[in-house]
């Protein structure tokens, strides 16, 4: 489940990366080339690193994966911080735009729901099997 799961997350990072010089071409088309120099750099440096930390994240949970079959407790922890963290992603993203704008724009209920199913199927089989870990 975790190499699964993982593989959603490097694809989710791959899509936000990918995505960064779309929204870029968007919002130089709806603002002013002065707003435009002001907004971009900081909204493209923080698309950028949620992508690559995204991708790392999702690399962790692959490489979790062959530890916790064979009942290292050091590996179900990391696993259960990666699922944890991204589990927080959309909550985080609601509370700072502000719920009522993040339920209005489809972008970010698409983006919520590429985020949150990963981190729901990490954890739950995570928690499900955590009184077979050994503590190794």
């Amino acid at each position: 489940m975790l190499v699964v799961q993982g593989v959603l997350l490097v694809f989710v990072a791959v899509l936000h990366l990918f995505m960064t010089a779309e929204i870029g071409r968007i919002v130089a088309s709806n603002t002013s080339s002065r707003a435009f120099a002001f907004i971009w750099p900081p909204y493209a440096l923080d698309h950028v690193a949620v992508g690559i930390l995204l991708l790392c994240v999702g690399l962790t949970a692959m490489l979790c994966a062959g530890g916790i079959r064979a009942g290292e407790r050091r590996a179900w922890r990391i696993a259960l911080i990666a699922a944890l963290s991204v589990l927080s992603l959309s909550p985080a993203m609601a509370f700072t735009v502000g719920f009522r704008y993040f339920a209005d724009a489809p972008v970010f209920l698409v983006a919520a729901a590429l985020v949150s199913t990963p981190g729901i199927w990490m954890l739950v089989p995570l928690l499900w099997i955590r009184r077979n870990i050994s503590g190794r």
